[in-house]
């Protein structure tokens, strides 16, 4: 089977679905009830603090523990019932990769893949370390490669059996901006060519919103938030740079208007259309602005203000 083709006993038009999975370990519940529809195609951020719900996640998904409650589905596999099939689709990468140091790549590759139990050809390891760029030092000891050289081995460990739906949890963990840059250029390029569905745990906030097209924000063991990653940067406000502040701060309080301030700016939530507006009224109170121009809003941002309860909070930095 080539990468990215379709098994016939597969159904479901979701690469991955969450249906009410809940997991607890003694009186804590770690995972509440969590309901997430991961599209065929999709490259998905799942984001969340240390402790959030992430890991525990992933692992209920590959099968390294059970749901207390609730069910997901692999490409139409119904698991924890189905698991051994559902993995026949899946790859990964959990927690840092650990190898065998004084063994080549290619050693590796072969060994972890004898302990999935599957019958895989020679080709297999051959051809997913030129997919991740390794091919040319597969056959060195691992303990010379770079930590950068090392994830992609990783990631090549979960390219070996041909997934349909890699999971990568933390991926770029430890790496220097170039490392960083190559595995998101990676991830992007398997996403694009093979068209796999991709899921990343990842703490850099930054590269999930240049990588990902959807995410989905966790906290305390529940989904806050999931939405396409544009959508969530879409943010309806302006901000202008006014040169007699104390001025602007009267006219918004007597107008009732809600603002914030950020590095200068003052943050006002109005759409496009009614900024002319905005700028006649402040003419006539004879308020300077130097520069007016759309908010644009980080992913980070974003995160914080949704584990923080929503507060639309923009500290100066």
């Amino acid at each position: 089977m080539i990468f990215g083709e379709k098994e016939e006993t597969t159904i479901s038009q979701a690469a991955l679905e969450l249906v009410n999975l809940t997991k607890t370990f003694g009186e804590n519940t770690v995972l509440k009830n969590l309901c997430l529809k991961i599209e065929k195609g999709d490259i998905f951020g799942f984001l969340g603090n240390n402790g959030a719900g992430k890991t525990t996640t992933i692992r209920v998904i590959f099968g390294l523990i059970r749901p207390t409650k609730g069910f997901f589905h692999v490409f139409g596999f119904k698991c924890p019932l189905q698991i051994t099939l559902a993995k026949r689709v899946m790859g990964g990468l959990v927690d840092i990769p650990a190898f065998y140091e004084t063994l080549t790549g290619r050693e590796n590759l072969e060994i972890l893949t004898a302990f999935t139990g599957r019958t895989l050809p020679k080709s297999a390891v051959e051809e997913a370390s030129r997919l991740v760029g390794i091919h040319d030092i597969l056959d060195y000891p691992v303990r010379i490669y770079s930590n950068g050289q090392k994830r992609r081995l990783g990631i090549a460990q979960a390219l070996v059996p041909h997934p349909r739906l890699i999971v990568l949890d933390e991926p770029t963990a430890g790496l220097d901006p170039e490392g960083v840059k190559s595995i998101r250029e990676l991830i992007m390029d398997l996403n694009r060519r093979l068209n796999i569905t991709v899921v990343l745990s990842s703490h850099v906030l930054s590269e999930v919103q240049k990588t990902c097209n959807r995410v989905s924000i966790i906290h305390y063991g529940s989904i806050l938030k999931t939405a396409p990653v544009e959508e969530l940067l879409f943010d309806a406000s302006y901000q202008f740079k006014i040169s007699t502040p104390e001025q602007a701060e009267k006219f918004f309080l007597e107008k009732n208007i809600t603002y914030q301030t950020r590095n200068g700016y003052y943050i006002l939530p109005i759409s496009r259309e009614e900024v002319p507006e905005m700028v006649r009224e402040m003419g006539l109170r004879n308020i300077g602005i130097y520069e007016i121009s759309p908010r644009q809003i980080t992913l980070e941002e974003v995160f914080l203000q949704t584990v923080k309860g929503g507060k639309n909070e923009y500290p100066d930095t």
